[in-house]
């Protein structure tokens, strides 16, 4: 049985160069968010991002929500995904980076598709399950210590046979230490959660700052 590789430094550098197909939009998008200073760390991996695109397009997903916007990239890559027709609601709780994300949604000809709405993401969930809205596919990364309740609204959400997919599941490596904060320790109760939920089939994996992957039965 093959173990799990550590991910060294050299296998990092590898990554960056083999599992990323570069795209100049998207490039700038990544630049311009590096510009915005230690608030970019809340922007996705393009590896990640990447990987969301070629989901939605396997899983052949027309209605797409995303929960936590930022700048835009994973939207971007999510409607990169959707086929004609196809359209993706994403909620943030603020407008502030809005026109930097309209900018490349513009660019790479997918601004038709997406739907940005200014709300609270548990507030958005609650009026999306009252109007019985439902998706095929909902991605998660916004602020941690909600977590598990994304999660839990988002399985009503989800059409059976539907992807959830969470982003900061390995936090950063914080969720192996003894000492944890709320988040930190939220999270690790979120996949301790997944483990032992049998309404779906999932894949926690090493993507950036980790993935769960997670398919409702």
């Amino acid at each position: 049985m093959s173990d799990q590789i550590e991910i060294t430094k050299n296998i990092i550098q590898y990554l960056n160069e083999k599992s990323y197909r570069k795209n100049i939009i998207i490039n700038k998008l990544i630049n311009e968010t590096k510009k915005l200073g230690n608030v970019s760390n809340m922007q996705i991996s393009p590896e990640q991002g990447q990987f969301l695109e070629l989901l939605v397009k396997i899983t052949k997903s027309k209605k797409c929500l995303e929960i936590g916007r930022f700048t835009g990239l994973s939207s971007l890559f999510i409607a990169r995904g959707l086929p004609k027709g196809g359209k993706l609601i994403t909620i943030d709780n603020s407008l502030e980076f809005l026109s930097i994300a309209e900018k490349y949604w513009r660019a790479s000809k997918v601004i038709h598709k997406i739907q940005p709405v200014k709300s609270q993401g548990l507030h958005a969930l609650y009026k999306y399950i009252e109007k019985k809205l439902f998706f095929d596919f909902i991605f998660i990364d916004a602020d941690k210590n909600n977590y598990i309740k994304y999660y839990n609204l988002s399985l009503k959400l989800l059409k059976s046979n539907g992807i959830i997919v969470l982003d900061n599941m390995l936090w950063g490596g914080r969720i192996t230490n003894k000492m944890q904060d709320k988040a930190t320790k939220t999270i690790n109760q979120l996949n301790e959660k997944i483990l032992k939920d049998r309404r779906i089939e999932f894949s926690l994996l090493p993507i950036a700052d980790g993935l769960s992957i997670v398919r409702k039965k």
